[in-house]
């Protein structure tokens, strides 16, 4: 009998472990899918951003689900309203954080960073480090942090890392209307 309850436990336990991990995963846009996206079917603001991100497969889906891996950053320091940080879908060795401005209500270290991103494409953080790789919306309205660790050399114009980049800068700037 206790063999039995044994068996039958193990049985259960199996089935719970293999229905876990048999998950699907969400499917990115890619080719002619992210080719068809089209910015004119988003509404200018920050949450349909990261929506029309997500949809060309650049950023992980924001809906509940527990491969989404992205951080809620602190945007104060900045001077920005709020922001988030995202594993990109396309390499591991990506990061692409978005944040979003207020053109209304602007502080004195939101005026710093955005006119240093304006003029040369680079902030210091909190820490007096220079960030590089960020870009700004046409509307100052939001910036974007682009970092891969796998780029070592910006003139190699046939790395596809540099292309990705490349890609994911023109498409959030043509959010920007």
């Amino acid at each position: 009998m206790k063999r039995i309850i044994a068996f039958l436990l193990c049985a259960g336990m199996f089935a719970a472990v293999a229905a876990g991990c048999g998950g699907a995963k969400q499917p990115t846009a890619t080719g002619d899918e992210a080719a068809n996206t089209s910015v004119s079917a988003y509404q200018n603001t920050y949450a349909d951003l990261l929506t029309y991100l997500s949809a060309l497969g650049y950023i992980n889906p924001l809906t509940e689900n527990e491969n989404v891996t992205y951080s809620v950053m602190r945007a104060d320091l900045i001077g920005a309203k709020r922001g988030k940080r995202f594993n990109a879908m396309h390499t591991k060795d990506t990061t692409i954080e978005i944040y979003e401005f207020d053109p209304a209500d602007r502080n004195a270290t939101a005026d710093e960073v955005l006119g240093s991103v304006r003029n040369n494409g680079t902030f210091k953080n909190l820490f007096g480090d220079e960030v590089n790789n960020v870009y700004l919306s046409k509307n100052g309205r939001y910036l974007m942090i682009y970092n891969d660790t796998s780029i070592k050399d910006d003139s190699k114009d046939t790395d596809e890392n540099v292309k990705k980049r490349d890609e994911v800068v023109e498409k959030f700037t043509a959010f920007d209307r």
